[in-house]
């Protein structure tokens, strides 16, 4: 199969899944992104920076630490009270970099990638909130992230 072939059959499969099993499939799509941080160095450098924490319960201090030695203190992710804001630019899924995948459907596997990201660095669910998207014509992704 070409390249051209995989965009079309997962562009299928997204469109699919959008409009027939919209909710269980918005699921399935955050499952595939939370295996793709899984697979990741990022998710064993969290697992290593939460070890490395005593107090497990100090979400300012897992946040303080996951900003600045994962995260490199960039701007982009900050937060307001207890809830936590990631905002892109541009796109930062590789699917769409580099695959050239464009179904905004496809933004439920950035979710799951955010959610994996810190149930593991607090050890507790979080919610979170896709507020914009590039892929849904917004001028930035920007997500919200809630410890439930």
């Amino acid at each position: 199969m070409e390249g051209h072939d995989h965009i079309k059959w997962i562009s299928t499969i997204l469109e699919e899944l959008s409009i027939s099993e919209a909710e269980k499939g918005a699921l399935m799509v955050e499952k595939c992104g939370r295996e793709c941080l899984k697979y990741s160095g990022g998710y064993a450098q969290i697992l290593e920076l939460r070890k490395s924490i005593e107090d497990k319960n100090d979400e300012d201090l897992l946040f303080q630490k996951y900003k600045s030695e994962i995260y490199e203190n960039h701007p982009n992710l900050y937060k307001i009270g207890r809830d936590i804001y990631i905002e892109y630019n541009k796109c930062s899924c590789h699917m769409v970099i580099e695959r050239g995948i464009k179904n905004p459907f496809l933004c439920n596997c950035t979710v799951g990638y955010t959610k994996q990201i810190f149930e593991t660095l607090f050890g507790k669910k979080v919610k979170v909130q896709l507020q914009k998207s590039i892929l849904n014509g917004d001028t930035i992704c920007k997500q919200k992230v809630s410890i439930v």
